[in-house]
């Protein structure tokens, strides 16, 4: 049973990762089609465009250190936080429950630690 759970928690990190990669790389893309979900407070200090390509910086290189499980348990956290700051900011909805799901995975991730596939369990040896 327990290589189950590894194959578990592999699947779960990669999957998430992959998650966070394509929106990451589809925000610094195609900016202007993400400025609608920007909330106006913010947009007023810094301009649309530029908050989504910072957001799709930042997914792209969480992204990638979590799928190659790098600092996992950091990365977990402030991707998780991230993830929930975005649902709260989007007000009720179907969004808000779909990134709060995706949150909880993520902070899922957190708690297991890493997989065999990780970095961080390379530099544990």
């Amino acid at each position: 049973m327990k290589i189950n759970s590894e194959y578990g928690k592999i699947i779960l990190r990669i999957s998430l990762s992959l998650v966070f990669l394509w929106f990451g790389i589809n925000q610094i893309y195609s900016p202007l089609e993400w400025v609608g979900f920007i909330p106006n407070f913010l947009s007023q200090i810094i301009s649309a465009k530029t908050l989504i390509i910072l957001n799709g910086s930042f997914e792209i290189i969480f992204g990638l250190m979590m799928l190659s499980g790098l600092y996992l348990r950091i990365v977990s956290l402030f991707l998780s936080l991230h993830l929930i700051s975005i649902a709260l900011s989007l007000g009720y909805s179907a969004l808000l429950v779909r990134d709060l799901g995706l949150a909880f995975a993520v902070l899922a991730t957190l708690f297991l630690g890493p997989d065999k596939w990780c970095l961080d369990k390379k530099n544990e040896n």
